[in-house]
């Protein structure tokens, strides 16, 4: 019996290799068919490399998309609501006019990103890197961006009223028109921090 058991872990490891790494892949097919239809609803496409990609509209609701690289991807107009993109490269991103409502963004990279006009209202953007990111007009109702990189961003007209920002680093961050989380406008001025005029 004991030899049985040897014979049938050899053969399974010669026969079968799994590595870690094929159990974290994601499927090419997938990805070959989110270009060319544009649509993936509720998909697994972690760790997916979408560098690039041009997928403007791309109807993403309810994917998972943890760890995948987007880096300068064109995502303007897309529909990501209840998205995982947790961990997520999506550095130069267009996100411009995208319904991220409800979305996870946690730790994602979204430096330089394009989101002017996007809805973010409840999304998680906790620990996201935002450096330098458009979010002109971007709704952010109700955001969770605990210890988010703001600086150098453009929140010119944003809305952020009951936004969680505790430890936000808002340095050089033009916030200026923004509706603050209590609901006031910001000032004119109002670079790095928001200026309330009574």
């Amino acid at each position: 019996m004991r030899v049985l058991l040897i014979f049938l872990s050899i053969f399974s490891i010669t026969v079968f290799p799994v590595t870690w790494s094929d159990a974290l892949a994601f499927d090419p097919a997938k990805v070959k068919k989110l270009i060319n239809s544009r649509k993936c609803v509720s998909c697994d496409l972690k760790n997916a490399d979408l560098k690039n990609a041009n997928i403007p509209g791309a109807f993403l609701q309810g994917a998972k998309l943890q760890g995948a690289n987007l880096t300068k991807a064109k995502l303007n107009k897309a529909k990501l609501y209840k998205t995982d993109l947790t961990a997520a490269n999506l550095t130069g991103a267009d996100l411009s006019f995208a319904n991220m409502e409800q979305t996870n963004l946690g730790n994602s990279n979204l430096a330089g990103a394009k989101m002017s006009n996007t809805y973010l209202d409840q999304a998680n953007l906790g620990g996201c890197n935002l450096k330098g990111a458009d979010l002109r007009k971007a709704y952010m109702v109700g955001a969770f961006l605990k210890n988010a990189d703001l600086s150098e961003a453009d929140l010119r007209g944003a809305t952020l009223f009951g936004a969680n920002i505790l430890g936000v680093n808002f340095t050089s961050t033009n916030l200026e028109g923004a509706r603050w989380r209590n609901g006031k406008v910001c000032a004119p001025g109002s670079i790095g921090k928001c200026i309330i005029v009574e």
